[in-house]
Order: C-alpha cells, then sequence, then structure tokens
C-alpha cells in the first residue's frame, strides 16, 4: 500500500511542470503542438482497445505532421536550454502525458481524439493549423514574452489622434503667413525684438 501511495505521490510532483520564465512566440506555439500531439499520442494508446484504428490514426497524424513536430521539439527544448535547464524539457513532456492520461478516463475522450484524428485525415494536416490558432494556453505554459520590436517596426494605430495642423493650402496658392505672436502690439505692424 505505501508503494503504491508513494508511486501516486511522485507521479502527482511530475503532473505540475515547472514554472518557466516567459515563452516567446515560436516557442509558445511549439508548446501548442507539443500539447496536441501530446492529447493524440495518449488517445492512441488509451483507446486502442475501444478503437482499434486508434493508433494507426495517429501515425498517419504524425507522418502528416512530422515536419512541424520535429521543428516543434527543436524550439521547445531551446526554450528550456534559453531558461538554462535542460532537465525541465523532460519534465515538461512527462506532465503533459500525466495530465492527457487523466483526462483519457472520461468517457468522450476517445471520441473526440477519433474526431479530431478523421477531421485531420479528411483535411489534410488541418490539426497543426488548429493548434497554432487555439486560444488556450497549452499545459505548463505561464507566461508569453512581450513581443520586441525595433522602433523601425512600431506602427502608429490609425486611431491615434491626428496631430493638429493648420488648414491645407489649396494647390498653387501661397501658405498663409503665420498667426501674430501675442508679443506684437496690436495694430502697429511692428516685428518684437528678436
Amino acid at each position: 500500500m505505501m508503494r503504491i501511495m508513494g508511486a501516486i505521490v511522485s507521479a502527482a510532483l511530475v503532473a505540475t511542470p515547472a514554472s518557466a520564465a516567459c515563452w516567446e512566440a515560436e516557442e509558445y506555439e511549439a508548446a501548442r503542438m507539443r500539447d496536441l500531439q501530446t492529447v493524440l499520442m495518449v488517445s492512441a494508446l488509451k483507446c486502442g482497445r475501444s478503437i482499434p484504428e486508434m493508433p494507426a490514426a495517429y501515425n498517419r497524424w504524425v507522418g502528416r505532421a512530422k515536419d512541424k513536430l520535429l521543428e516543434g521539439e527543436k524550439k521547445l527544448l531551446a526554450h528550456f536550454v534559453r531558461e538554462g535547464d535542460k532537465a525541465r524539457y523532460d519534465k515538461f513532456t512527462t506532465a503533459l502525458a500525466n495530465r492527457y492520461s487523466e483526462y483519457a478516463e472520461h468517457a468522450s475522450f476517445c471520441a473526440r481524439a477519433k474526431a479530431l484524428l478523421e477531421a485531420d485525415e479528411r483535411h489534410n494536416g488541418v490539426l497543426a493549423e488548429v493548434a497554432l490558432l487555439i486560444n488556450s494556453r497549452p499545459n505548463g505554459v505561464e507566461e508569453v514574452c512581450a513581443v520586441k520590436r525595433p522602433v523601425s517596426q512600431i506602427v502608429v494605430s490609425p486611431f491615434d489622434p491626428i496631430p493638429e495642423q493648420g488648414p491645407i493650402p489649396e494647390q498653387g496658392a501661397a501658405p498663409e503667413a503665420p498667426a501674430a505672436d501675442a508679443a506684437t502690439p496690436a495694430g502697429t505692424g511692428e516685428q518684437p525684438p528678436r
């Protein structure tokens, strides 16, 4: 009994991903892709008995998404190397698998995973694109870094107020003389001293 309790406690500790500093945009996209890959992998393993075609459907999906998965894994690993703790990569991926293994116990999990894989097959790889559009934060991603742009790339919103300028002169007309300075005595035509 104590061994079982110890295993449960150990699994619970691993299931909570270690927090990292902020995630750059590419790392965040890679985490979304890994999140999707993990849920589908767990579904292939957990649902294979009740839906025998799941492992083969998952393998076909990996074939379609292979390039994005490999590229994403490099970026994901780079995140943890950048943070100075490559070992946290393993903790992160294990925590994802543990989380989805718990979800796999729900009755609708296998049916949903099957529907996702079928949709991806019908639409030739749509899930990899959908994973990047989903508006939810992948498990284990706490904070996304602020986008850093060089000053030359900062775009002023068209809704910002336009600086006030005088009326635009008609084409060919001479520009209007500047308004009289408050220091000029009225009606004297004298210019203030410079």
